[in-house]
């Protein structure tokens, strides 16, 4: 299984309203298209200097080659469109992708 991540730095002064738009209204949508889609917020402990902003991670699990096939081809991109539209700016986001190796 192979996940395509794409991780956003949100500043505080759209965190809960990006949050929701993402959580309520974007991923039910794009979720139709994908086996799994996780969405986690994740802090940071030690080893890196904090960032300005909140950190979420949106998480697309993909069984088929066909899943991570849509998601780098369309999905990505919708995320982004619909994303820029509602927030155009106060956020920042980078793209990765796992693949699952194993579990211990």
């Amino acid at each position: 299984m192979q996940i395509y991540n794409i991780t956003f730095i949100v500043e505080s002064v759209i965190e809960q309203e990006w949050a929701t738009y993402v959580d309520k209204e974007l991923l039910p949508k794009i979720s139709k298209n994908i086996h799994q889609i996780d969405l986690l917020k994740v802090e940071y402990i030690e080893g890196i200097q904090a960032v300005k902003g909140s950190t979420f991670s949106m998480q697309f699990y993909c069984v088929k080659s066909e899943h991570l096939e849509w998601i780098k081809n369309i999905g990505h991109q919708l995320v982004m469109q619909k994303i820029i539209r509602k927030f155009p700016k106060d956020w920042v986001a980078f793209a990765t992708k796992l693949e699952f190796l194993k579990s211990y």
